[in-house]
């Protein structure tokens, strides 16, 4: 071997030891730093995890409260209301035909005074009781 081949050969071994060796520390840095940014990246997804849960479960309630106050009392308060105007109703009802047949008797009682009085040879004698049907039939209108 010639000395320009032994010193070509030793001058790569120093080469190859330089690399070996280049700051070790410096490589034990950069890996512990990607381990870090790894670990903090599955930090940062389990954060983002347990935020994506917390706004779940805050949706779920706010659901469960629109439902609870607002959806159901306002749902039983039409229920009342139209209980209510459905009694109203039948009370007006009841209330219009309890007239109407007042009316009706008191026509028909109006009209057999007349048909008395006309046929009386004393018609002032049906004169005052004409007078009450006719007040009856005024309040029944």
């Amino acid at each position: 071997m010639s000395r320009t081949d032994e010193v070509h050969r030793i001058t790569e071994n120093v080469y190859k030891s330089i690399m070996e060796q280049f700051n070790p520390c410096l490589r034990n840095f950069i890996a512990m730093g990607k381990s870090y940014e790894k670990a903090l990246s599955r930090e940062v997804l389990f954060q983002m995890a347990e935020v994506h849960r917390q706004i779940q479960i805050q949706l779920e309630e706010m659901l469960k409260s629109f439902h609870n106050e607002l959806l159901t009392e306002l749902e039983k308060k039409v229920e009342l209301d139209a209980r209510y105007l459905n009694a109203a109703l039948k009370k007006y009802q009841t209330e219009h035909k309890s007239k109407g047949e007042s009316l009706e008797k008191c026509q028909a009682e109006l009209k057999k005074l007349r048909r008395k009085s006309q046929g009386s040879k004393h018609p002032s004698k049906y004169g005052d009781k004409e007078m009450q049907v006719s007040l009856c039939v005024y309040v029944c209108v």
